[in-house]
């Protein structure tokens, strides 16, 4: 994926039980589909025990053929939507998954949308073709259609509270699109500019990181970014915004992490290439069980975080650089005095 020879070695004389749990640390970080790309390819007798090997063929055939599914009634949506004069933004899954030399390998679980002025116009449009609409969080409208669950968003951000995010929410809309729209495939599913995608992942990540932690996944997407992208983003903008919405710590550990455990290639001298944080941040990553697909209700789901918030409040002192105190009651006083805001 970067180049370079890939350490099979490491393979060798791996036992039964060392090859299951090699297979379930790899589908619990996202990951199976990459992994096994590895796998596959290497020699016959290094391979894992046949039935383990096949559940795993298996299973990367189903994302696959999930993720085909999935982009095919996700690339309809856009072109009705088109249709009607809507530009549809992705953000997360598809967009990361253009820079995968096997996007169908990159997990697809959402799709993650934006419309600008045209969001409540998307919201009817799919309610018009059957499908059901909640409307009921203030950030994104969540649609299902044909078996796809769609988050429109409204906002990037969770700016609920915040005049700081909401300012950043507004940088964000103005960037989103860049000069020279790239499209997913033969496909109307704009693909963010790179310095939309390089702000947006940071931050999406460190709100997964100080609520629940982050999967090897969040790591990849921001490593084959920077392969791709790096001498395509303005990195003292960058920076400036990082600094400002204190995801530098972060930024900084992704991009050791990506370079010294992926083998990642950094050549342009404005991007910050070591971290002191780099190997915790891999371990918390590697050691932490993330709420996605759990199916907690909407106020467990919030308890579990706001516990998770406090039980590794590390995460907001050292990497966020915030007080977690502070900010559990700010979403609170948000949640009750700002239920529906405004940019």
């Amino acid at each position: 994926m970067f180049g370079g020879e890939r350490p099979v070695g490491m393979f060798e004389a791996m036992s039964a039980e060392e090859w299951k749990g090699l297979f379930r640390m790899s589908a619990k970080q996202g990951v199976l589909a990459i992994v096994y790309e590895v796998v596959s390819q290497l020699p016959r007798e290094m391979q894992p025990p046949r039935q383990i090997n096949l559940r795993w063929a298996v299973s990367v055939e189903a994302i696959e053929n999930r993720y085909d599914l999935q982009r095919r009634t996700s690339a309809l949506l856009a072109e009705m939507f088109a249709e009607q004069g809507l530009q549809t933004v992705v953000m997360k899954g598809l967009a990361m998954g253009t820079y995968y030399p096997e996007p169908r390998h990159r997990e697809f679980g959402d799709l993650d949308c934006f419309l600008g002025e045209g969001y409540e116009q998307a919201n009817q449009i799919c309610e018009q073709l059957g499908a059901k609409v909640d409307r009921g969080y203030y950030k994104d409208a969540v649609i299902r259609y044909r078996g796809l669950l769609v988050e429109n968003h409204r906002f990037f951000l969770p700016i609920r509270g915040s005049r700081q995010m909401k300012a950043f929410e507004r940088y964000l809309e103005g960037i989103a699109v860049g000069s020279e729209v790239r499209y997913v495939e033969d496909t109307k599913l704009i693909i963010p500019s790179p310095l939309f995608n390089a702000l947006f992942l940071t931050m999406h990540g460190v709100n997964h990181f100080v609520s629940e932690g982050i999967k090897l996944r969040h790591i990849l997407d921001w490593a084959l970014l920077l392969k791709a992208e790096q001498h395509n983003i303005d990195w003292k903008e960058f920076y400036a915004w990082a600094d400002r919405m204190h995801l530098t710590r972060f930024a900084n550990a992704l991009t050791a992490i990506s370079i010294e455990r992926f083998g990642l290639k950094v050549e342009h001298p404005d991007i910050v290439a070591a971290s002191p944080y780099a190997e915790r941040i891999l371990k918390d990553c590697l050691q932490s069980d993330t709420l996605f697909n759990k199916g907690y209700s909407a106020w467990k789901g919030r308890f579990v975080q706001i516990k998770n918030r406090i039980t590794s409040s590390w995460r907001y002192h050292k990497i966020y650089q915030k007080s977690v105190v502070v900010e559990i009651i700010r979403s609170v006083w948000a949640f009750f005095f700002e239920r529906n805001p405004q940019l």
